[in-house]
């Protein structure tokens, strides 16, 4: 009997994410869309000279991300977002920008009016053509908010109960201990909906449990950390807290560079209403205030002789890439404070935070992250998920009101 060949499962086209640049430099855009288009998983939608033809293309172009320079002709930066994002409300912005006091004051303006992200651009083009840091970090960042490596992961996971979550990492309590002793418009049209591949959308009502039960332990201080996404995450949590910045200290590392640091205290006290400072060294860790840890430098909490917790900064090389390190202020946490700390890790790529948390499980204290659907990128928060560390999994809302219960001794 002959046999017939076995017909083979027809693969999945990869997903990519359609991009468009905005840059009033043509150098800038020939760059980026050239960098841009040598990734397989990104399209070059269209590159424009100003947030008015960015604007007058979205019906046609729909893209997945817009990379937005600040100061443009016709209609800068800062004046093109809101109107982007309600002509396109699932389009993420990436603002790219250079580091100025000027232009971090705008980009900070920019992430509290919606944008996702910010790249910053290196101060020239010979430094923007040079720069493989530059590069490397712009295609990361795509790639992450794009959401390529989630809907990927969707593609490759059968429809099978979710496995036994991994071990968790390394404790970080050793390391902590250490430490702390050309012009013209281009644009294509968007391909039909069958044909692009996204992440699902976002159910902002869906809430997880965590994978640990939760303690009903009265946190005496909280600590938080985020990354891509932070900014916009922080206001929303924090405002669903009110009452608890009056009773405990709270300490936020958000990675950032150090010119931002009195830039978002100064909005994140305009936008929530609740004391805010930078954190130095030295200062003393008190109910009825927020810390923001600096960027380029590590904030950590430390246990004086006298018992008075005060906050400490450690070089940037203590702890890898990340400025400020998560890893190191939840590890700080659980050494001073133990099962009285509370964790909460917000929306961003990466893993920082995964092995700090680590280090407040073994210390008996309450572990709590950001839920997939409303993470910009779930690296930070899913890490410490997936390693089974997390007690909840929730919108930063609800994240926000859990808090405020546990404080108050509320929690069911």
């Amino acid at each position: 009997m002959l046999a017939l060949p076995q017909r083979q499962p027809m693969a999945m086209a990869p997903p990519r994410v359609r991009v468009a640049v905005v840059d009033d430099s043509v150098v800038v855009r020939g760059l980026l869309s050239r960098w841009l288009s040598e990734t397989p998983a990104i399209e070059v939608a269209g590159t424009f000279r100003s947030g008015r033809e960015i604007i007058e293309a979205l019906p046609m172009l729909q893209p997945r991300i817009i990379l937005l320079d600040l100061d443009m002709p016709d209609m800068d930066g800062l004046t093109a977002l809101p109107l982007i994002l309600s002509k396109s409300p699932g389009t993420r912005v990436i603002v790219v920008s250079s580091l100025s006091v000027h232009g971090a004051e705008m980009t900070m303006r920019c992430l509290m009016k919606g944008a996702t992200d910010y790249l910053p651009k290196p101060s020239n083009h010979r430094e923007v053509s040079t720069s493989a840091d530059f590069r490397q970090a712009l295609i990361a960042k795509v790639l992450a908010v794009g959401g390529i490596r989630a809907a990927m992961r969707q593609q490759q996971v059968p429809p099978t109960p979710r496995p036994t979550p991994a071990p968790a990492p390394a404790s970080s309590s050793a390391l902590f201990a250490r430490t702390s002793s050309a012009g013209r418009v281009v644009a294509r049209p968007a391909p039909s909906p069958a044909s692009v591949a996204v992440p699902a959308a976002a159910h902002p009502g869906r809430v997880s449990a965590g994978a640990r039960p939760l303690e009903k332990t009265r946190p005496k201080v909280i600590v938080i950390g985020a990354s891509t996404g932070g900014p916009q995450a922080l206001v929303s949590l924090l405002s669903h807290m009110p009452r608890v910045a009056s009773r405990i200290p709270i300490v936020i590392a958000q990675h950032m560079p150090p010119i931002f640091g009195a830039i978002f205290t100064s909005h994140l006290k305009q936008h929530v209403g609740l004391p805010a400072c930078e954190a130095a060294e030295g200062k003393p860790l008190k109910a009825g205030a927020i810390y923001l840890a600096p960027g380029g430098c590590h904030t950590v909490i430390r246990r004086q002789s006298d018992g008075q917790m005060i906050l400490t900064m450690l070089p940037s090389e203590a702890r890898g890439p990340w400025r400020p390190s998560i890893d190191l202020l939840f590890a700080s946490a659980a050494d001073c404070f133990g099962a009285d700390a509370l964790a909460i890790a917000l929306t961003g790529m990466g893993r920082d935070g995964t092995s700090g948390a680590q280090d407040l499980i073994q210390r008996g204290a309450n572990v709590i992250v950001q839920d997939e659907p409303s993470s910009v990128v779930w690296g930070i928060p899913g890490s410490i998920a997936e390693a089974g560390l997390a007690a909840a999994q929730l919108p930063p809302e609800k994240l926000g009101e859990l808090a405020q219960s546990l404080v108050e001794g509320n929690a069911a």
